[in-house]
């Protein structure tokens, strides 16, 4: 799974018009992809037509309600495509968290609890280096830095840059960059130096798909619809098409601390032939528990220990088969954050599945 954020603490460079089309493009790739709104804006949501009053939970949820995830607060575009929505109310987030240890882990720590089946995570972030930016990007492994033709944004590249840096040296945390040429006429002679001087600057994170000028995107926001939809045939929707072929063509490699622990996590159960192992990381946590088909969801479940490591662990000895699973942790019925494989719940939600042979 590829989490992306896309930001740029410039206004009007095209962060949310690149999110929501590029989402919708990937999708039509048949990729599993979520679009988080994450702007108190709420563009992204209006650009697929959706107003405050048509959704309860979203993004603000996410980051002040331990008990609703992804799954609770997401709204289906397509079969393919999720968007977990934004309104005003995410304005408030910062001035709520201000006193809390770790507000900066927020985001990250729900996408972690919840269900994920997802090939691409996109996070559209507010035009400022702010606590919900912060949380994005502490969230993603990428990201995508739409630049429009203008040498104001040529600055802003570099002080995001210098943001990854710090991100980098304070709490090693490493993120792929990505520079998108966004809204681009590539016709006048200024606009064609300033392609110059990013070829030059960022030759190695500079993508290949330019997404030009066209009044297509103005027009199909305002239609809430993406590109790709309202008009498949206009340069827009082509140009999306393309950077979500060059997306996917890529192969992105970005340093992980403790990777084999990680990659240990991220595979979730280990069958073994003592038995399965599963493995919980909530690290802030006073008790896990496990239950599932394994144990006819008992509510009171099996419990698990506490390592060294601040991993929670059990074992069981299970026969061969499917089962299916929750964690519950402190009290809050909860999928296997490291397991991809899952299976639809009566609630319509998933459960986390894991298979026995």
């Amino acid at each position: 799974m590829r989490v992306i954020a896309l930001a740029n603490q410039k206004g009007g460079c095209g962060k949310t018009t690149s999110a929501t089309n590029l989402a919708a493009s990937l999708s039509r790739l048949d990729k599993k992809v979520l679009l988080i709104d994450n702007d108190p804006q709420g563009h992204a949501t209006l650009a697929y037509g959706f107003r405050e009053r048509d959704f309860s939970l979203s993004t603000y949820d996410l980051y002040l309600t331990t008990d609703i995830l992804v799954e609770d607060a997401f709204l289906d575009i397509n079969p393919n495509l999720h968007l977990v929505p934004a309104g005003i109310e995410l304005s408030a987030v910062e001035q709520t968290l201000a006193r809390e240890s770790e507000k900066e882990y927020r985001l990250r720590n729900n996408l972690r609890r919840s269900a994920m089946p997802y090939d691409y995570v996109l996070i559209d972030c507010p035009p400022s280096v702010s606590l919900l930016t912060f949380n994005a990007l502490l969230a993603s492994n990428e990201i995508i830095i739409p630049v429009d033709p203008s040498y104001y944004s040529l600055q802003a590249v570099r002080k995001m840059r210098e943001t990854l840096s710090v991100l980098r040296e304070k709490k090693g945390h490493d993120i792929v960059p990505h520079i998108l040429m966004a809204d681009f006429d590539t016709r006048p002679r200024f606009v064609r130096k300033i392609m110059e001087e990013l070829d030059d600057l960022y030759d190695g994170e500079l993508l290949d798909t330019i997404i030009h000028h066209t009044v297509r995107f103005k027009e199909a926001a305002g239609a809430g619809l993406p590109v790709v939809q309202y008009d498949p045939e206009s340069r827009g929707s082509l140009d999306f098409r393309n950077l979500a072929i060059e997306l996917t063509d890529q192969e992105v490699e970005v340093n992980v601390t403790a990777l084999d622990h990680w990659v240990a996590l991220l595979h979730g159960p280990q069958v073994t032939q003592a038995g399965v192992v599963f493995e919980a990381d909530f690290p802030r946590a006073k008790t896990v528990r496990i239950t599932g088909s394994f144990c006819n969801w008992s509510a009171k479940g099996m419990p698990l220990k506490c390592r060294e490591d601040g991993i929670w662990e059990c074992h069981l000895d299970l026969d061969e088969g499917n089962y299916e699973y929750r964690f519950i942790v402190d009290g809050s019925w909860l999928p296997d954050p490291h397991n991809s494989k899952t299976a639809p719940n009566e609630f319509g939600g998933a459960n986390s599945l894991v298979v026995v042979s």
